[in-house]
């Protein structure tokens, strides 16, 4: 056996058990990519006590999209970033939810436990933060407690909740207090009920917290009510993960772990496949930025898209929800059109969730134009790729576009705003927001929220 892949195995293994002295704990960017870990200067310690693993779960009220959740895992990928600079929780690895029957996934096809694998590259998001799936939680867990996985425990889960006055004295301040936990607490997930809707997690105490402020705060709050049960291993888990804030939305390390979150390949393949047979677009062509590791890109602003124009028309709830700032398919079709005319383009791609009838009436307004959707190419390719899946799809395809204007205060706007910014084009040809008139300008308008890189 070649003697350094030996040691490397060894080096795992101990990192696993948790037996990985203060002094040999390393802080900074750099890592050693196939161990996940900081490799770089070591903090200085005289500590030889052994560093316990630690586990961070966290799961989202059910009733949350998927383009939120996604924004909240950016939440805790800082925070872990931030909490792995304490020694005693250096050695702690964030657990991803599984994606479970979210509100907005209407199909009847099994959409629980769905792995991040599915829908995104991990070997990318580990080049930011230190993350696993559940499943490969339950296999760490077993290996260290050196029993099966019938059973894992929770040393300490929080249930959140909002202050009722947010801003006493007029004022908002980051704190959290302990408050009586209600009945019914831990919810069911797609009718499952458990943790997690897993039914073999149980917890040893259950606090109840009133939370607001930023993530850097949990620190604190972790330290105050640490569980003394935990051993080998320290399992914390938070509820209404939604309920805590980004420390600095926006900045370098928003932006590194948003660029972290790369789609999986067979995702990007399907997208990348229909934008070459409806759009003769490639990433070429559209001189976007893609090298192969998200760690290699820069500051640019050429990206030129290709020869259509993305539309991400939100109907549903909107229509109800959001009424005043909502278009009609008219009034939608009317400021497509004009956009079209203005670039000289000819061919739009729609994004939306309006049924077939809604969406055969806005072709009917923009009869001179060439407009398409994407759809599955079978009920067995739908299945496969669930709802999120396709909706994932939809992005790619926007985010190439040569322009794109979304729905006013979309989330899933948001998120192609972001990926157009990662991909280097220009922001006036990315932040557009629909109007509820048919005329372009003058109503309201989604932030601009440009890149940083330093």
């Amino acid at each position: 056996m070649n003697l350094k892949y030996f040691i490397t195995q060894i080096l795992f293994l101990l990192i696993l058990l948790g037996h990985v002295s203060a002094k040999d704990v390393k802080f900074c960017k750099s890592r050693d990519f196939f161990l996940h870990i900081y490799s770089c200067s070591p903090v200085q310690s005289d500590s030889t006590e052994p560093i316990p693993r630690t586990y961070l779960l966290y799961d989202i009220n059910p009733s949350e999209g998927f383009n939120l959740r996604r924004d909240v895992y950016i939440r805790m990928a800082v925070f872990l970033r931030t909490l792995q600079r304490h020694r005693e929780y250096a050695n702690t690895k964030l657990v991803l939810p599984p994606w479970s029957a979210l509100y907005h996934w209407r199909s009847p096809s099994n959409q629980m436990h769905i792995p991040w694998a599915h829908f995104f590259d991990l070997n990318s998001m580990l080049r930011y933060a230190d993350v696993i799936e559940m499943h490969q939680f339950f296999e760490e867990y077993r290996w260290i407690t050196g029993g099966d996985v019938s059973v894992v425990r929770i040393d300490e889960f929080y249930r959140l909740q909002h202050f009722e006055d947010m801003f006493e004295n007029g004022v908002f301040v980051d704190k959290f207090e302990q408050t009586a936990c209600q009945k019914n607490s831990i919810p069911s997930v797609g009718g499952i009920s458990g943790i997690l809707g897993y039914r073999n997690i149980t917890i040893n105490e259950l606090i109840c917290m009133r939370f607001q402020g930023a993530a850097s705060i949990l620190y604190s709050m972790f330290e105050k009510f640490k569980s003394k049960t935990s051993g080998k291993q320290r399992v914390i888990m938070l509820y209404n993960a939604e309920t805590i804030l980004h420390d600095h939305w926006g900045n370098v390390d928003y932006w590194e772990a948003r660029r972290s979150m790369r789609f999986s390949e067979q995702l990007t393949r399907i997208a990348d496949k229909f934008r070459v047979d409806f759009f003769n677009s490639s990433n070429e062509w559209d001189r976007v930025q893609r090298p192969a590791y998200w760690t290699e890109e820069v500051p640019y602003r050429k990206a030129r898209g290709g020869d259509y124009l993305c539309a991400h028309l939100r109907r549903a709830d909107f229509l109800h929800g959001r009424q005043k700032t909502t278009p009609s398919l008219r009034a939608a079709a009317s400021q497509i059109k004009q956009r079209l005319l203005e670039l000289g383009l000819r061919k739009v791609f729609i994004s939306s969730d309006c049924d077939r009838t809604e969406f055969h009436e806005l072709k009917n307004h923009l009869k001179r134009f060439k407009v398409v959707r994407y759809t599955p190419e079978s009920k067995q390719e739908a299945e496969r790729l669930k709802d999120g899946g396709i909706a994932i799809i939809d992005q790619i395809i926007c985010s190439h576009a040569r322009y794109f204007v979304g729905t006013y205060e979309s989330t899933f706007t948001y998120r192609i705003y972001e990926e157009r910014e990662i991909l280097g084009f220009a922001k006036d040809l990315t932040f557009n927001t629909f109007c509820k008139d048919e005329e372009l300008g003058g109503s309201e308008k989604n932030s601009v929220w440009p890149i940083q890189y330093d």
